[in-house]
């Protein structure tokens, strides 16, 4: 009996089970937190997941409840049409790419989701690199100019153009401004806005890209009231089809789809235009002050020089390096108070927030703010703790290198070998070193200590990586 307890301790559900006992404060994805769903969730919602039946429509071939609740979306984001994805954004950035004519040519943001690379890869299309500018401390919150994008598209000649806007941070582009250069040189501009599906509800929150961007992807469950991995894909005026981007979104996307998330992406637009995002900014530039009373800890705001046009307000990135401590040891100090939040970095903390928080949870996270530890650090910060800004040498194509012969070799003796996949810290998921580019010895480093501070690298098996088999 007590064996068959200890499989039932380690199970998944035992484990989501422990965290909902818990009642720990959400400072996470999926947007609804656990409880901005009541409307929708039934405890015997398990009868709606079903199939392609006569009446419940088919999501690669709409025509009926599927297809009115798409074009609903498409009326609320502004779209020419906008399409369901039930495998998260990563289907719907790497269909973007996958949609693309024959003979286009990529410029793809440095900062991208690895997604976005994996999508290049499949797609085997001709690839070069936009690196995004840097903030004035050097750090890569940075985001492409228009003026850079400029020199870029006559420098290579791309097509189309694939930037992240928002980033992790709540970081956004001049959007409209990079839509006018791409135009001006007849090329798309494809946003992985994965972070910013509930922009277009509030006037408070940054510009949405309906009537702006030629293609682009949301993650409503990062945000929303809608259930993991659900997602969206938006058509604008351009020379990509409607077909086009079904074709491409059915060589990425399940035959089986989910009918609990397509349901909850219909629920979670019902939902945002009934939600007061505003009143959610308001309540997070109040608590904002109240961060920045506390001894050693402040907002990461607008960098100055770095592309960045706005922010999400309702994102919060909290500095947390004036306590002596990195932002991995912040986070883990808050879940002992049963507070879990999104990400960190060496410096920083990343929660999101939405209309579904408890007005309780930012009480406890106050208070589990002030008590952070202090710790004495009269060294310079370490140059290995700031986000890494080096310019990899490239090798090979992305899509050579991905299916080239590879041979496993450990991180720390990888420098001078070309990745066969990407590689980085995740969360954010951004590669620091992409299929085809050489590690070198900083970059080596630079993993090795972000581990070390605790971070969680991608593209590392125990400590080690796939390298292509010829140097």
């Amino acid at each position: 009996m007590e064996k068959r307890a200890d499989i039932k301790r380690d199970s998944l559900p035992e484990a989501l089970g422990a965290y909902e006992r818990a009642d720990c404060a959400r400072f996470h994805m999926p947007g609804h937190k656990g409880r901005g769903m009541a409307g929708f969730w039934r405890d015997d919602l398990i009868r709606w997941d079903v199939t392609e039946l006569s009446g419940t429509d088919n999501l690669h071939a709409p025509t009926g409840a599927i297809l009115r609740a798409q074009r609903d979306m498409a009326d609320a984001y502004h779209a020419k049409a906008s399409f369901f994805v039930v495998n998260g954004a990563t289907s719907a950035v790497q269909a973007m790419i996958l949609a693309l004519p024959p003979g286009e040519k990529l410029l793809l943001s440095q900062d991208c989701h690895r997604c976005a690379v994996a999508g290049a890869a499949l797609r085997g299309i001709e690839t070069d690199f936009l690196r995004p500018a840097y903030d004035a401390q050097g750090r890569f919150f940075g985001m492409p100019t228009p003026e850079q994008l400029d020199r870029d598209l006559e420098n290579t000649g791309a097509t189309a153009v694939l930037i992240p806007s928002p980033n992790v941070y709540g970081f956004c582009a001049d959007v409209e401004g990079l839509a006018k250069t791409a135009h001006a040189h007849g090329a798309l501009l494809l946003v992985d806005a994965a972070h910013g599906a509930h922009f277009p509800f509030s006037d408070a929150l940054p510009k949405e890209l309906g009537g702006i961007a030629d293609l682009f992807a949301h993650s409503q469950h990062k945000t929303m009231d809608a259930l993991t991995q659900a997602a969206s894909l938006h058509l604008g005026e351009c020379r990509i089809g409607e077909e086009q981007v079904r074709r491409a979104l059915a060589l990425v996307e399940t035959t089986s789809p989910s009918y609990l998330l397509m349901a909850s992406l219909d629920w979670s637009v019902f939902m945002a235009r009934r939600r007061n995002w505003t009143a959610q900014v308001a309540r997070c530039k109040a608590l904002e002050t109240r961060i920045e009373a506390i001894e050693g800890l402040k907002l990461f705001h607008d960098p100055v020089g770095s592309g960045v046009l706005e922010r999400d307000r309702t994102r919060l990135v909290i500095d947390v390096s004036g306590r002596g401590l990195s932002g991995y040891e912040a986070e883990a100090y808050l879940e002992k108070k049963k507070i879990y939040i999104e990400m960190a970095d060496a410096r920083r903390l990343v929660l999101i927030t939405t209309p579904s928080d408890e007005p309780e949870w930012y009480e406890r996270l106050l208070n589990a703010l002030a008590a952070l530890p202090i710790r004495q650090n009269d060294s310079e910060t370490d140059e290995e703790d700031e986000p890494y800004t080096e310019t990899p040498a490239r090798r090979m194509t992305i899509r050579d290198a991905t299916f080239a012969r590879t041979e496993l070799l450990a991180l720390a003796d990888a420098a001078g070998h070309t990745a066969a996949e990407t590689v980085g810290v995740y969360p954010p998921g951004v590669a620091l070193i992409m299929p085809g580019e050489v590690f070198s010895e900083r970059a080596v480093r630079y993993l090795l200590r972000q581990e070390a501070l605790g971070g969680t690298l991608f593209g590392v098996r125990s400590g080690s990586v796939f390298v292509t088999a010829e140097r």
